[in-house]
Order: structure tokens, then C-alpha cells, then sequence
């Protein structure tokens, strides 16, 4: 059963034990009693169909909320107003009221909600002013003082929740994306581990089945022979496997190192660029560097195999005569490169995902950079986030670090 259902229950209950002290006190008269009572009935069967149709659905639940929080609200004013309105010591019932709206609406709605409670707080706060008018001797002083201090703990009953349920709210979407962020470092990992173990057992036989194929490519004289075209293109099919459990196996004896260095990340980042540049010309960079000195403890190693690979990634999926943009910049506490090409961008499933080894959308590739970067940013303490750029063209490649402190 929802919260809020059970809270209505208990305030039905205790506004049916406050009937008499009510009476008793002349803020509920004889007459009105029926009403009184009619009204707790209509909002307790209101709690039952409540119950029944309460959704599921976030977005469904928010409206839901808001319409069980004024249907709560009427029938709190309502019963107000045949008990001495303003003047009834159950008007702090109100505050309680703006409190579970800050608390349980969000955005439009919770404001929404707050200027209700203060215009039906206002509204019984005239009618009690109207009814002293006409009785002999009712000092207003007093009673426009004590509307005001009821204003005042309305509207800060709602300020309050609200600002906290914000920061709750905020701290519920950090809490989530990093336990996003830890399922996806344990799956990087364990998947590291057992292509790990899949390339260490595998390479022994490979090399040995190279050897042996060289072997046989010596033994047979016969330059045009058939049998050894075969042979060699066997051969170089298995160099190839070879060249790739060798990059595995770099990309997972990296990913493992523990020592971190602490490093300029702007003099070595722009260093890497200039190698980079100065092996791929001409392809044209755009660089926006900050002027402000950026320290962090990482990987050297790692992270300029990284870098050089999301240069390459950039310049693979860029159209001829296109251009990179290098962006290097300080956010908060965080350290931001991003890579940004003009290419075609890529897939949900591959965005999906990122970081996984042999995941990638390109012919030859085999995904290990992607999976290379997820590692090294982690063991930073950072992140690697790709997507595709706003503009519909292309991705950019993003590496958060944290700024080490002086």
C-alpha cells in the first residue's frame, strides 16, 4: 500500500477522535456535524478506489499523487471552514499538506500545488476575517498577525521539503549512475578476464601452429605449386590471429597496471597531438586547449595508446578532407578531452555497448580500444563516455579525470 494512502488512513482516524473535543471547544457547531462526518466518508471511500488504481508507472504515479494531494487538501479545507476556519488549531494541518506536496511533486507540479495551499489558506483566513468583522469587539490586530505567521509556516514547510527533495532526488540519480557505472566496470572486467585467459590459452597452439606452417612452406620446392599459395594464405590469416591476441594481450597487461603518475595533463596531451599529427599528414586538427595547468595521476602508458587510438578512430570515420576537433578543458573538479569526428556516428546497440571487447562497427577492428579506454579512465578514477554529436554528424569521444589537488 502506498504512503500516502496510509496516511490518509491515519488522518481520517484522527479527525473522527478530534469530532469531540471540537464540539466541546465551539469551533465545530451541532449542525454541522453531519457534513462533518459525509466528508471523512467521501475521502475514505476516495482512499479505497485510491488503493485499487494506485499505478505503477512513474509518470502516471506523479499525476496520480497530485490529484490524491487535492482531493486530500478540499477535503481538509472543507472541513476547516465549518470549524472555525482560520481560527481552528487544526489549521497547521495545512503546513503538513505543502509539505508532503514540496516532498512528493516535482517540478510544475509542486509549484503548483504550494499556490494552491496558500490561496484556500487565504481564502479561510477571509472568511474568519469576515466573521470577526461583524462580531462585537474582535480585536483584527491580533488576527492579521497570526494569518501571516500561518503564511509564513506554510510556505516554509513547503520551501523546505521541496529543497530537500531535490537534493534527494539528485543524490538518488548519482546513487544509480554509479551503481550504472559499477555494473558496467564489473562487466568490462570479468569480460577482460576471460578473453584474457581465452588469448593466454590459445596463443601457445597458435605459434606453434605458425612455426609448423613455415615449415611445411620450406619443405615445398615447387614455386607455382598450389598446395603452397594455400599454404601462404593460411599463413598470413594466422599472422593476423597472431597480431591480434599480441594486441590483446597489451591492451589487458595495461589495463592491469596499478601505478599511476602524476602528470601535466595539457603539456602531455599536446605532445601526443603533435606525434600524432605529425605521422598523419595531412589531416587537419582543430585543437581548443584551456591555458590552465591540469595535474592528474594516471597511466602514462594507457592513456597514450588511448589518445593515439581515439585519434585513429576519429580519422577512420571522418570523411575525406574533414576535420578533428581536439577539445581539452577543466569542468568542476574534472578533467574533460574530447575527440570529435564528422562522421556518420554510430548504432544504439553499439552506444549500448561501449567498452565491451570485439564490440566496434568497423570491418577490421576488434574493439579492444574502446575497451582500452574504459579501463585506463576507470583505473584514474574517471570515466569514457562516447555519443553522437547533436548536429547529427558524428561522435565524439569523451575521457573524464579527476583533478589532482596541488
Amino acid at each position: 500500500m502506498p504512503g500516502l494512502i496510509r496516511f490518509r488512513w491515519i488522518a481520517i482516524a484522527c479527525l473522527i477522535l478530534g469530532t469531540l473535543p471540537l464540539l466541546k471547544w465551539g469551533f465545530l457547531q451541532t449542525r454541522d456535524v453531519p457534513y462533518f462526518i459525509a466528508v471523512l466518508a467521501l475521502l475514505a471511500t476516495f482512499n479505497v478506489l485510491a488503493q485499487g488504481i494506485w499505478p505503477r508507472e512513474e509518470s502516471a504515479r506523479q499525476k496520480h499523487v497530485l490529484v490524491n494531494l487535492w482531493v486530500d487538501l478540499l477535503a481538509a479545507v472543507g472541513l476547516l471552514f465549518v470549524s472555525g476556519s482560520a481560527n481552528n488549531p487544526f489549521i497547521s494541518i495545512l503546513c503538513i499538506h505543502a509539505f508532503l506536496g514540496g516532498m512528493l511533486l516535482k517540478q510544475k507540479s509542486s509549484y503548483l500545488f504550494g499556490l494552491t495551499v496558500l490561496a484556500l489558506l487565504g481564502l479561510l483566513q477571509f472568511e474568519t476575517y469576515l466573521d470577526a468583522k461583524v462580531t462585537v469587539g474582535a480585536d483584527t490586530s491580533e488576527m492579521l498577525l497570526s494569518f501571516l505567521s500561518q503564511w509564513v509556516l506554510v510556505t516554509a514547510s513547503w520551501f523546505v521539503s521541496h529543497y530537500f527533495s531535490g537534493l534527494l532526488h539528485k543524490n538518488e540519480q548519482r546513487i544509480r549512475l554509479l551503481q550504472d557505472r559499477q555494473h558496467q566496470a564489473d562487466r568490462l572486467k570479468a569480460l577482460g578476464a576471460l578473453t584474457a585467459g581465452f588469448s593466454h590459452q590459445l596463443a601457445t597452439p597458435m605459434n606453434s601452429l605458425k612455426l609448423r606452417m613455415e615449415r611445411g612452406l620450406r619443405k615445398l620446392t615447387n614455386e607455382d605449386s598450389p598446395a603452397k599459395e594455400e599454404f601462404e594464405k593460411a599463413q598470413s590469416s594466422l599472422d593476423e590471429c597472431v597480431r591480434v591476441f599480441q594486441h590483446m594481450a597489451s591492451v589487458f597487461s595495461r589495463s592491469s597496471q596499478s601505478e599511476l603518475q602524476k602528470v601535466q595533463v595539457e603539456l602531455l596531451t599536446a605532445d601526443l597531438l603533435k606525434v600524432w599529427e605529425k605521422e598523419n599528414e595531412p589531416v587537419s586538427v582543430e585543437k581548443h586547449f584551456t591555458t590552465e595547468t591540469l595535474p592528474c595521476r594516471l597511466q602514462v602508458l594507457a592513456f597514450s595508446q588511448t589518445f593515439f587510438d581515439l585519434l585513429n578512430n576519429a580519422y577512420e570515420a571522418s570523411p575525406e578532407g574533414s576535420t578533428i576537433y581536439v577539445r581539452l578543458f577543466k569542468q568542476d573538479s574534472w578533467i574533460v578531452l574530447e575527440v570529435t569526428d564528422r562522421g556518420e556516428g554510430l548504432s544504439k546497440e553499439i552506444l549500448s555497448r561501449l567498452g565491451e571487447p570485439f564490440v566496434t562497427s568497423k570491418a577490421d577492428g576488434n574493439g579492444l580500444g574502446l575497451y582500452s579506454a574504459s579501463m585506463m579512465a576507470q583505473g584514474a578514477g574517471g570515466e569514457f563516455k562516447i555519443f553522437n554529436n547533436t548536429s547529427g554528424r558524428g561522435a565524439t569521444a569523451q575521457i573524464c579525470l579527476p583533478v589532482e589537488e596541488l
